[in-house]
């Protein structure tokens, strides 16, 4: 039985393209769209509404979508790649401060320098959020534009405080100043992951697999959370030392520094693969019903 049925506005169209039944794979091309798969009795308007994808094809077209996606993919390898770098050193840190033998000294092979190529690769990211905001003089039916100004303004900000605190800490400065700089960078990559999920809002519902990943897509809301948590831990650190040892503050804040770190970078890991699915769907969107579908012949069955 077809509980399925096909639109009537259909029902005088045939199969010009091959598409797959869903269940048991036969090529349906040469059918009727409001039939029934000659082998499973599958309708045959499922497949067809599964192969169009009509949530995808509802949508207003990109201006260069092949673009947009690189663009995507190139930004959460910067940010993967800004991120793993600047942890590189507080890691070694801390790893160097349990290591009470003191062999292993793995902060002399990360200096402090490293924050530095932290922010050029911020920067070179900038180059991506050009690339998807929309073109002047056109429709604003890629991004919305507001999004990628936040995303960019954002991203900027966050690569040059890192710049400046590297700078700072290599200056011997005071402290004060270069956790000041660390927080109003934690709040620059606030703003950036707020205009990254409205890009990813527009842009991502293109893809299925990113549309109806569960597990799989990653919430920008828990990567603003993780980075609230890294903020929070280094309040608390700084207020350790403001105070004097005691109390564990210092432990209690680097736990949940090092744990909202983690958490951060499983995030922008998941971003990388999540894009690389906008990606394959931007350069290979689904076909329209013009191409799949076309009338039945006067003398067809």
């Amino acid at each position: 039985m077809n509980d399925f049925p096909a639109p009537d506005s259909l029902s005088n169209a045939v199969v010009i393209s091959p598409v797959h039944c869903r269940r048991c794979g036969y090529n349906l091309y040469g059918l009727r769209a409001d039939g029934l798969c000659p082998e499973c009795g599958l309708a045959i308007w499922e497949a067809i509404l599964h192969t169009v994808d009509p949530a995808a094809s509802r949508l207003p077209k990109l201006h260069n979508a092949v673009v947009v996606g690189d663009a995507l993919v190139w930004l959460m390898i910067c940010l993967v790649v800004g991120a793993l770098v600047l942890a590189a050193r507080p890691v070694a840190l801390w790893i160097d401060a349990l290591d009470q033998s003191g062999l292993r000294n793995l902060s002399t092979w990360t200096p402090v320098e490293l924050g530095f190529v932290a922010g050029l690769v911020g920067l070179g990211g900038l180059l991506s959020v050009r690339q998807m905001a929309p073109p002047k003089g056109r429709v604003r039916s890629g991004a919305p534009g507001r999004d990628v100004m936040l995303l960019g303004c954002g991203l900027a900000s966050w690569a040059i405080l890192v710049i400046a605190a590297v700078a700072w800490e290599r200056s011997a400065g005071l402290r004060w100043v270069a956790d000041a700089l660390w927080l109003a960078m934690a709040a620059a990559a606030i703003v950036g992951l707020l205009g990254l999920h409205g890009v990813l809002g527009v842009i991502g519902l293109r893809s299925r697999a990113y549309r109806t990943a569960r597990g799989g897509r990653q919430s920008i809301h828990a990567m603003v959370a993780a980075i609230v948590g890294i903020a929070l831990g280094q309040v608390i650190q700084l207020t350790s030392e403001l105070t004097g040892p005691g109390g564990g503050l210092l432990t209690v804040g680097t736990v949940i520094t090092a744990i909202s770190a983690f958490m951060l970078l499983i995030g922008l890991f998941y971003l990388v693969v999540n894009a690389w699915w906008i990606r394959r769907s931007l350069r290979r969107p689904p076909p329209s019903l013009d191409q799949i579908l076309g009338p039945v012949e006067p003398n067809g069955l």
